[in-house]
């Protein structure tokens, strides 16, 4: 068997699972050969392998086969380093525990000598055979001795100390890379047979779980002066828990979703019966199960093609990524080419800016929110489909807040928030409640006027979507009537609600005014009224 040097070139990534494309170069010997793509993750799909070659040799492919293998050692440069410098520090750790043993001897043996010392000096003194000199010269010896060893017992606690804050941060370091490396890995072996010698170059490419990407956005707005723009940053959020790392790959983001590719939804029979007390089911047994995946459309799997080379990036600029809206799924293709380690954490990649001419005007629903809501209409003139996912919002260089985008195909129109513009005064009040002395029959009649003031503090006139309501009846009894409408309002729905299209010019003072009553029975006490 002949091992193969090897690196992931290419790589796929979907909603919930990537493409990855490996490729190696070696001269094999004529006859049949067994080459071996070791170190595969276990996020690998081993139904998913397929192999292809080209070369220089005359060779034909005649099977591939996927095993698990395992290691003594964690099969990765990272984890080995950790799993050395660990050996190292917890070495280090018993040498000190023995150092601290020693010290422990030494403490306990100056005092007892000590202890026995002092009882025999007291006896040789009453006896008149030790002078008090032997006994000073005695305690400062042993005064001696225990302060160097309790010294020395302290350095040792606090190297300890050090020592285990670093054990566990190399601890919690192994542990994440060995939950995603474990020592199992899959390994590939490629069955061929050459014909004539030269040199091959293989392409392995298998499909892994753990990976994902979603759409991510930065828009920064400029609203001031007589041209407003937008500049719209589309990014795409790519994580990567695969077991692999993804070293300076050519990367392609695709909206397919593999798992939904082969299965069409059917409807099976809904079916009614009369309902019958179910009776105790028996403890269940513990049953081995199986994984199943998902099946994999064969377009995913199938791809003898080699990628070229991108051209490098120049400057402080960001390239646009090719778009691709062939078949049933859209594939955008940056420019560049990526390192995306497998840690799990997300990791930005540019697709492209595009430049794009907004217009503006405000909204504003003073029942909810005393306050004017500056709205950017976006026409996408773009190639690109603005896929679902979050923006973050700058206006003027100032952060805004996060806003949800959704699904925007080129050409469609769309809008979204700016936020809050305070040089647009609104305040609601309640202006009229009335309650009429005189009876209509049994109906009591209530008279309720609402009053709007608004100023545009702006040096340009500005176009206000202003909205209000009256309340909706829910009983055949209870008579809701518009009586005015100060300036009439453009629409009213169903519901009730009032839509007014206005234009304030600069420092313009404006009041809207709408007035309604509501009837109904002397005998009824009506919720939520005005």
């Amino acid at each position: 068997m002949v091992a193969i040097q090897s690196q992931v070139i290419e790589v796929s990534v979907f909603q919930d699972r990537a493409r990855v494309t490996r490729r190696g170069t070696l001269t094999p010997e004529v006859g049949a050969q067994q080459i071996e793509f070791a170190d595969l993750p276990l996020m690998l799909v081993p139904d998913s392998v397929r192999a292809s070659g080209r070369g220089t040799a005359n060779a034909v492919l005649l099977g591939v086969n996927t095993r698990r293998t395992y290691f003594s050692e964690t099969p990765s440069g990272n984890a080995r380093a950790l799993e050395q410098q660990l050996e190292q520090l917890q070495d280090q750790d018993t040498a000190l525990a023995d150092q601290a043993a020693s010290v422990d001897v030494q403490l306990n043996f100056v005092r007892t000598l000590a202890a026995q010392a002092a009882e025999q000096l007291a006896r040789g003194i009453a006896l008149g055979r030790a002078q008090m000199e032997q006994g000073t010269a005695l305690l400062q010896f042993t005064q001696e001795q225990l302060t160097q060893a309790q010294s020395r017992a302290r350095e040792i606690a606090q190297q300890r100390r050090e020592l285990a804050r670093q054990i566990a941060k190399v601890t919690n370091d192994l542990n994440s890379i060995r939950s995603s490396r474990p020592r199992e890995r899959y390994a590939t072996t490629v069955e061929v047979e050459v014909k004539q010698a030269g040199d091959l170059t293989l392409d392995l490419t298998y499909i892994v779980n753990g990976a994902a990407w979603q759409a991510l956005y930065d828009v920064r707005a400029n609203v001031e002066g007589d041209t407003p723009s937008v500049q719209w940053s589309y990014l795409a959020q790519v994580t990567n828990s695969t077991g692999e790392d993804w070293n300076d790959v050519a990367l392609t983001l695709s909206t397919a979703r593999p798992a939904l590719t082969t299965i069409s939804p059917e409807l099976t029979p809904w079916y009614l019966d009369r309902y019958v007390q179910p009776q105790p089911a028996p403890a269940p047994r513990m049953a081995r199960s199986a994984a199943a995946f998902a099946p994999l459309s064969s377009e995913l799997l199938a791809d003898d093609s080699f990628p070229t080379q991108a051209a490098p990036v120049m400057g402080m600029y960001s390239e646009e990524a090719h778009v691709s809206g062939e078949g049933s799924a859209v594939t955008f293709k940056p420019p560049q080419r990526v390192t995306v380690p497998s840690d799990g954490s997300p990791h930005k990649v540019n697709i492209t800016t595009l430049e794009l001419k907004p217009k503006l005007d405000y909204l504003s629903v003073p029942k909810l929110v005393q306050s004017a809501y500056r709205r950017a209409t976006i026409t996408n003139t773009s190639d690109f489909l603005l896929l679902a996912g979050n923006a973050n919002l700058f206006v003027g260089g100032d952060f805004v807040g996060t806003m949800p985008v959704k699904l925007v195909a080129p050409n469609e129109e769309f809008e979204f928030n700016l936020g809050v513009d305070d040089r647009v005064y609104v305040e609601r009040k309640l202006m009229a409640r009335e309650v009429d002395k005189r009876l209509i029959g049994d109906r009591r009649r209530v008279r309720v006027g609402y009053e709007i003031e608004l100023r545009n503090l702006r040096t340009q006139p500005i176009v206000l979507e202003l909205h209000d309501q009256l309340p909706v009846a829910r009983h055949e009894q209870i008579k809701v009537k518009l009586e005015s409408a100060d300036p009439k309002s453009n629409e009213q729905s169903e519901l009730n609600e009032l839509t007014w299209n206005l234009t304030l010019a600069p420092n313009e003072h404006r009041f809207v005014r709408f007035d309604f009553t509501i009837e109904h029975p002397t005998s009824f006490t009506v919720t939520d009224m005005p």
